[in-house]
């Protein structure tokens, strides 16, 4: 495509015109749009990176809070069943105490009775 030139044409004009002629599908304009596209993207990438990055360190130390927590609790429970152990161990103990006692109770029962068919057998 060959342009009239005047001479009345502004040095800008003629510029504009040789551009055209050599780029007239603009493609150092797309270009140039498109290195800024693929920048912007990146750029997001990294900031999307960097929260996921933050987002998964602050999981992760509130994971280890918990736990160290949980291990703390832990030893708190671990106390308390020790505790109740020994009273259990306690309990069980005046049980066989009583069951003792019972015995002693019933043997002592068989001598009474014996001692007064004795008692009886003498005074007859």
């Amino acid at each position: 495509m060959k342009y009239m030139i005047s001479p009345y044409i502004s040095i800008q004009q003629k510029n504009e015109m040789a551009d055209q002629d050599e780029d007239p599908l603009v493609l150092k304009n797309l270009a140039v749009n498109f290195d800024y596209l693929m920048y912007k993207i990146n750029d997001h990438i990294s900031n999307l990176s960097e929260k996921t990055f933050d987002a998964v360190n602050a999981k992760q130390d509130f994971v280890n809070g918990e736990y160290l927590q949980k291990q703390l609790d832990l030893e708190k429970e671990i106390n308390e069943i020790d505790l109740i152990l020994s009273k259990c161990n306690e309990l069980e103990l005046d049980f066989m105490k009583l069951d003792q006692l019972y015995s002693f109770v019933e043997d002592f029962k068989s001598r009474l009775n014996s001692l007064e068919d004795g008692f009886k057998e003498i005074s007859k």
